[in-house]
């Protein structure tokens, strides 16, 4: 009986064990989670900011555009890859919960790159702050929000998020010049009609 006794003990202290062991353990790991809505039909605005230049890509009846840039058209692979790739970037892990570390990842005010988008509203949906990585060129580092936690992300997306309007736009190609028609010409002479 006491055998039963002690091995209960030690079955009773080693799931214990086991159960601190995994609530220490989650507090170094995240759920991954998207940094953006999900639903982007509702997204009629980006405004993208880095270094101090910025850019918006304004969605009017079905188009998008570039605002200040009435010149460009926006490249079609440029949308796609912003709605496909940038605004599908997901977080994982947490890299630290401490505003004081944010230059160290690029993602303090000045180094890092802002995204915002908005709805047709112009009410703001979200607002992320992305950082290069040193040592990982296949991710960023991003801040959502106001919040002070920095997370790594699944995707590098930085390089997506030009703030150069050509990168985004082009000009349309010039019409091509309207064959003359015959109609508007005058007829020519006939030899011998000289009044």
């Amino acid at each position: 009986m006491s055998n039963l006794k002690w091995l209960l003990i030690g079955i009773a202290v080693l799931l214990g064990l086991y159960a601190l062991l995994q609530v220490r353990e989650s507090g170094y790991t995240t759920p991954s989670g998207s940094v953006f809505p999900e639903n982007t039909d509702d997204i009629y605005k980006v405004e993208m900011t880095a270094e101090g230049d910025s850019l918006t890509l304004q969605k009017k009846d079905l188009e998008w555009t570039i605002v200040g840039h009435d010149t460009l058209k926006v490249r079609d692979h440029r949308i796609t890859a912003l709605f496909e790739q940038v605004l599908k970037v997901s977080r994982e892990t947490a890299m630290t919960n401490n505003s004081d570390n944010w230059s160290k990842y690029a993602v303090d005010d000045a180094a890092g790159t802002h995204v915002k988008v908005y709805n047709a509203k112009d009410e703001l949906l979200a607002h992320a702050v992305f950082g290069r990585s040193s040592t990982d060129w296949a991710r960023n580092y991003v801040r959502i929000g106001d919040g002070p936690e920095v997370y790594l992300t699944d995707r590098s997306i930085v390089y997506q998020v030009s703030t150069d309007a050509t990168f985004w736009g082009e000009k349309p190609p010039e019409p091509a010049p309207a064959a003359a028609d015959s109609s508007d010409v005058a007829p020519a002479p006939a030899a011998g009609d000289e009044g």
